[in-house]
């Protein structure tokens, strides 16, 4: 058969990276395992999403084995933290207290204590040690709170404003005489 006779081999080998073609990105998020006593320290940096807040969770089972483990979690190099990296918290510290431990969150990023404040979850994951290392937010500092009024919503009660048809829209100003 001749060269040509699947073309898609030959876009599949025009597409595939060569050796030098192969570039070493650093990872989104980092994790590193410390002891100290009986506490177990996690470290993480980086981003916690949705692509690696499994890994936490993970790493947080194989710490939980009896006996009653202590873990605490530094969270000050943390950029980047959603949905998921609540998530993972939430299930890390049900692992960790199914197995009659304890878990703290040690230290926290602005950024993580903004999204853990405006969600409401620093009560739930106990925060509230001071920080370790400069530039970090106590994780007892002050409770962020959202603003009181959001555009688009309508008197706080937490329900979108109602929509009407756009012909019923009146223009602002005074009404239009009739007659």
């Amino acid at each position: 058969m001749s060269r040509n006779a699947f073309p898609f081999q030959a876009a599949r080998r025009a597409c595939s990276p060569t050796r030098r073609q192969v570039e070493l990105r650093e990872p989104i998020m980092s994790m590193s395992l410390s002891g100290d006593g009986t506490t177990k320290v996690i470290t993480v940096s980086g981003e916690i999403d949705m692509s690696n807040a499994h890994l936490l969770v993970e790493l947080v089972e194989f710490l939980s084995d009896p006996p009653a483990p202590n873990v605490a979690l530094d969270l000050s190099t943390v950029t980047h933290f959603g949905a998921h990296g609540i998530s993972a918290l939430l299930r890390a510290q049900e692992l960790v207290i199914s197995s009659g431990g304890r878990l703290r969150v040690s230290a926290v990023s602005p950024f993580v204590l903004y999204i853990l404040g405006v969600t409401g979850m620093t009560p739930h994951l106990g925060i509230d040690v001071a920080p370790s290392r400069p530039g970090t937010v106590p994780a007892a500092g002050p409770p962020v709170v959202a603003p009181a009024s959001l555009p688009g919503w309508h008197g706080g009660g937490g329900r979108p404003a109602p929509r009407r048809p756009l012909d019923t829209l009146a223009p602002p100003g005074p009404p239009a005489a009739s007659g």
